[in-house]
């Protein structure tokens, strides 16, 4: 009897020990999920994934292990754990405009939506957010979503969200067609429609000319997304055409919306378009003003511009500049992919001594985080024969 006791101790003891450290999630439909939190009166995270997101699993493993993030989620919120390409997954994805992942959706206990976040995030920022979502002063007003996950949207809507997404992107025109029978171009599946897809310029106009009463249905935030979408859009048709007038023109609208976008907007695009164009020493301006007031936050951005510059570009200031950013980032982050950028800008910008010294660190730190130095093998080759 005793053996029995001990035994069955054992196993409540092996169970215990085998869900600690872990966020409790409640896999239930919608329905039951919504019910919970208001019965428990705890607002509703959903953490939305996909097979296929990468950084979702990165999370799963370091962030949401994390005991201050898994016993906040788990005392303060009823945690829903979706898969966004299945089941009622791609309801809510239609609904809220999830495109993104990871992303993470907050509704109150009320089953109101109220906060939304993207993107990978470690322990201590994800903790802010879940602390944000539960702010009111932080919280987004959205009247205009229903409490409704089944609505009738058009069938070239509901194929975007299929395995087949990618070659289902319908055509403006379809849109257009669309969206001219609709009487209520503010209803919540319009709404839908004219926040993910691109449109002619009628409505687009349409939206931009109404931006306060989208703003008042569906919260600041996915307006401001649109808002984005569309400059963005007409900047990367400048850099197609390679039309400067027609940036200059994307950034007058900029200006005009600005309330709308991001603080250092006008920046980013401005990298856009120079990247996109290849005009080098004007996107060296641009990282400049970007470096002047976020420092180097963007270490592995700046490093990509930093490669192009080595690959496409032949201008000798821009090459010393790219230099000088990888120097800066390499003294303060020094891993391989940024060392392996910095010997190659070295070399190329004639400084073999150096770049050798800094390709052979490069391989050295490479091969201790586990990675393929092949590329910086060749180019010390290159280095050492042409130094003789």
């Amino acid at each position: 009897m005793k053996k029995s006791i001990v035994a069955f101790a054992l196993t409540l003891l092996f169970i215990a020990s085998a869900t600690a450290g872990e966020v409790n999630y409640y896999n239930k439909s919608w329905a039951d999920v919504v019910a919970k939190a208001k019965a428990e009166h705890k607002y509703i995270f959903i953490d939305c994934y996909t097979s296929w997101c990468g950084w979702c699993k990165i999370m799963d493993a370091q962030t949401m292990t994390d005991s201050t993030v898994y016993s906040t989620l788990n005392d303060k919120f009823i945690a829903v754990k979706m898969d966004m390409e299945h089941g009622e997954g791609i309801k809510l994805a239609m609904k809220y405009h999830i495109s993104g992942y990871p992303s993470f959706m907050y509704f109150n206990p009320s089953g109101e939506y109220v906060y939304q976040s993207t993107g990978y995030m470690v322990a201590t920022d994800f903790i802010k957010e879940l602390i944000n979502a539960q702010d009111k002063s932080k919280q987004l007003s959205a009247p205009g979503y229903t409490a409704s996950i089944d609505l009738d949207y058009p069938e070239f809507f509901k194929n975007l969200f299929t395995s087949d997404r990618k070659k289902n992107n319908p055509k403006t025109e379809e849109v257009t067609t669309y969206l001219d029978k609709q009487s209520n171009l503010y209803s919540e599946v319009n709404w839908a429609i004219i926040a993910r897809l691109k449109m002619n310029e009628k409505y687009t106009k349409f939206f931009l000319n109404n931006l306060h009463k989208y703003d008042s249905l569906y919260g600041h935030t996915s307006v401001s997304d649109k808002v984005s979408a569309i400059i963005s859009g007409d900047v990367s048709e400048a850099a197609k055409a390679k039309d400067e007038k027609k940036f200059r023109t994307a950034l007058l609208l900029a200006d005009k919306y600005a309330s709308y976008l991001p603080e250092d907007a006008k920046t980013d695009l401005g990298i856009m378009f120079y990247q996109q164009t290849e005009n080098w020493p004007k996107l060296v301006t641009e990282i400049n003003n970007m470096i002047s007031k976020k420092g180097y936050e963007n270490a592995d951005f700046i490093n990509s511009v930093s490669w192009a510059i080595y690959e496409k570009c032949d201008d000798k200031k821009s090459l010393q500049q790219a230099t000088e950013w990888m120097k800066h980032i390499n003294s303060s982050n020094p891993k391989y992919a940024n060392m392996d950028t910095y010997a190659a800008l070295l070399y190329k910008a004639g400084q073999p001594v150096e770049a050798k010294a800094v390709a052979e660190k490069a391989i050295e730190l490479g091969k201790k985080e586990g990675e393929n130095t092949e590329a910086t093998e060749t180019l010390l080759k290159k280095i050492t024969t042409n130094t003789k």
